[in-house]
């Protein structure tokens, strides 16, 4: 059974757990942004490197769901989070370049960007866009499921052990998890609440009632919230079964390993008695 079906029931237990974190990751989020904001240079890492630590939370939930229990320090997980944040912005420079590059290419066969075209272009552009992203995303996920369980009582297998495994069930479940509750941003939810507290903060300075409903309807709102946190949950349940197999394969090549030099030394020592 492939790995998406499998973490299925693990989502669900994955989903309960990160329903409790989302308000806390929105406030996270909103201080990380108010005091990013007054740093220069940090203020362009701070996008990233909330989206990878909401990740690193998200892909928690579902460790202990699990059964992986380990906590590890305040100080790994920041780090993570900036490291696989600046890993997100390369990625996204150079995607966003190669598409730039496509367009010029188009340009010089006479296929020019104008307003008659443009939106042809868009539906191409975008959509690919975010695909890659989803490549990548599917690419990373077993790396930072091995940051967010990190133990500092073991040794470190680096940031990137297990990229790309599992990307066939992760690929999957990362286009639902960005496209399918009707075109919402990865970590919609999170960013949905994240502006809510926003607006309610901005509502409460201008003594104005809070405005909440944005123009939606409130059960549209509600219902893309929660799919978009289950789509999310599914995600991590997702990665951790693939990290799981990623460790186990790891063990299996070590145990082999010393088998094969315990067996090479058996045979030098026979080839050493067949020769007295």
């Amino acid at each position: 059974m492939p790995l998406f079906l499998r973490a299925l029931p693990l989502s669900l237990q994955t989903f309960w757990r990160y329903l409790i974190l989302l308000p806390f990751l929105a406030i996270a989020a909103f201080v990380f942004y108010a005091i990013g904001s007054f740093i220069p240079f940090v203020s362009y890492l701070v996008p990233a490197a909330v989206s990878a630590y909401c990740i690193l939370a998200g892909l928690r939930c579902a460790l202990v769901a699990r059964g992986h229990y380990n906590r590890p320090s305040t100080k790994q997980v920041l780090m993570a989070s900036f490291v696989f944040g600046i890993l997100l912005l390369v990625v996204k420079n150079i995607f966003g370049l190669a598409l730039w590059g496509v367009l010029q290419v188009m340009a010089q066969f006479g296929m020019t960007v104008n307003d008659s075209n443009i939106l042809s272009y868009a539906l191409v552009i975008f959509p690919l866009y975010y695909i890659l992203l989803a490549i990548y995303g599917s690419l990373i996920a077993v790396p930072m499921t091995e940051a967010a369980s990190a133990d500092p009582r073991r040794p470190n297998n680096g940031y990137f052990f297990g990229f790309g495994a599992g990307f066939f069930s992760l690929f999957p479940v990362t286009l639902v998890w960005a496209y399918g509750g009707k075109f919402f941003a990865l970590f919609g939810e999170v960013w949905t609440l994240f502006f809510m507290l926003l607006s309610a903060m901005i509502a409460a300075f201008n003594g104005d009632d809070i405005p909440w409903e944005w123009n939606f309807d409130t059960s549209y709102l509600l219902g893309g919230t929660l799919f978009m946190a289950w789509a999310s949950s599914w995600f991590f349940a997702t990665a951790v079964l693939a990290w799981e197999k990623a460790g186990h394969r790891r063990k299996q090549a070590r145990v082999d390993a010393i088998e094969a030099q315990r067996l090479s030394g058996d045979e030098l020592r026979a080839l050493r008695k067949s020769r007295q």
